[in-house]
């Protein structure tokens, strides 16, 4: 029997008097690697922030590992949540380093007021080479590349060591090459791990390399839930008709 890690009954969401979700009921297993899909306005998005707190559900239930999610345990299901938005803008004058970005990401393990340990400070380092982004380190975030803030953002999610993944078109910005590799990254972690992941991609062929199942959202709603191939065939369908 599987193990029921994110589970959204009749889940509505919304800002101020629009209505983004409506009605949107599925459930995700632990260790499931779910691809999000739809045109852009389909609530992909949207979806993310609900499930890890930033946006308001209007109707329905989050459950987190069978239990509600409200506004006295966000802050204990945020800390085993990784979270990569599609974008992430900074005044380039504030004096950010892109360490102390990705450094934040293990708050949730050491805490905010502690030092990280050697332990922590060596899985930092780990994830930073991983990535690629030793030589980001120093600089100030605000003045990189959307590429080179990407990767930091990805790290930072990554040092959280988290049980869900979340991210939202992360490959944007990415060249070709370091798109390779963090596909391999990804895909390595989160089976040695077993995080239960949500990705939002346009991206068809990145979205059937990593992806076993695919929830395709449109309006809102969604449109069609299941497997790579059935995604493929219903795809091809709709772009027939």
């Amino acid at each position: 029997m599987k193990n029921i890690k994110i589970k959204l009954n009749n889940v509505s969401v919304g800002y101020l008097t629009e209505t983004v979700i409506h009605g949107l009921s599925t459930e995700i297993a632990e260790g499931e690697f779910v691809g999000l899909f739809g045109p852009n306005g389909a609530g992909k998005t949207t979806l993310l922030c609900a499930i890890n707190g930033l946006a308001q559900i209007t109707e329905g239930n989050l459950y987190i590992d069978n239990t509600e999610f409200n506004i006295f345990n966000e802050n204990k299901f945020r800390r085993v949540m990784g979270y990569v938005p599609q974008r992430f803008d900074i005044d380039p004058k504030i004096p950010i380093l892109a360490e102390e970005v990705v450094s934040m990401g293990r708050y949730g393990k050491t805490g905010l007021l502690r030092f990280p340990s050697t332990k922590d400070k060596d899985f930092i380092t780990e994830v930073c080479a991983l990535l690629e982004i030793q030589y980001l380190l120093k600089k100030p975030f605000g003045q990189l590349s959307g590429g080179e803030r990407k990767r930091v953002l990805i790290a930072r999610a990554l040092v959280k060591d988290p049980e869900i993944m979340l991210f939202d078109e992360i490959f944007a910005w990415l060249d070709v090459k370091m798109i390779d590799r963090v596909i391999a990254i990804i895909r390595e972690i989160q089976i040695k791990k077993r995080i239960t992941t949500l990705m939002v991609s346009h991206d068809i062929e990145i979205i059937k390399t990593l992806c076993a199942r695919i929830i395709w959202m449109e309006d809102g709603k969604i449109f069609f839930d299941g497997d790579r191939e059935n995604f493929l065939k219903k795809l091809k369908a709709k772009q027939w008709n």
